[in-house]
């Protein structure tokens, strides 16, 4: 099963709030993680060993500086599903850009428009096949 990894500065916190949670953070990170496992869900199962985690530092690449993110790996059960012209993450990041998210729950960065960006000059997630 191939494996992925999505760098975000976007909260992805997996929270699990029940039914009866007012709280509206706990609902917003589940909203969030929910609707990035629907975009990924467009063309494949998904399936995880570990919540998303978060890091409060240096950024990894693309980005510089300092901000929160949030690091989620996952598998697919097919091969080249998210492949196009040799990138094996192409469609993948095509399906999630644009994809609405709360935004003013747990990040540091800035995350306007409140969306998944993963592509254009200020990406606020990345996708790696590991």
């Amino acid at each position: 099963m191939p494996s992925y990894e999505i760098i975000t500065l976007i909260d992805i916190t997996r929270s699990n709030p029940p039914r009866s949670e007012i709280d509206s953070l706990k609902l917003g990170q589940q909203a969030n993680f929910n609707s990035l496992v629907q975009a990924i869900g467009l063309r494949s199962n998904v399936e995880w060993a570990r919540d998303p985690m978060i890091s409060d530092g240096r950024l990894p690449p693309p980005w510089q500086g300092k901000s929160k993110h949030w690091t989620w790996k996952f598998s697919v059960e097919r091969e080249d599903v998210f492949e196009r012209n040799g990138d094996p993450v192409a469609l993948l990041v095509e399906d999630l850009h644009g994809v609405p998210v709360v935004a003013g729950l747990l990040e540091t960065a800035e995350i306007r428009p409140a969306a998944f960006q993963t592509k254009g000059d200020t990406p606020n997630t990345v996708v790696n096949i590991i």
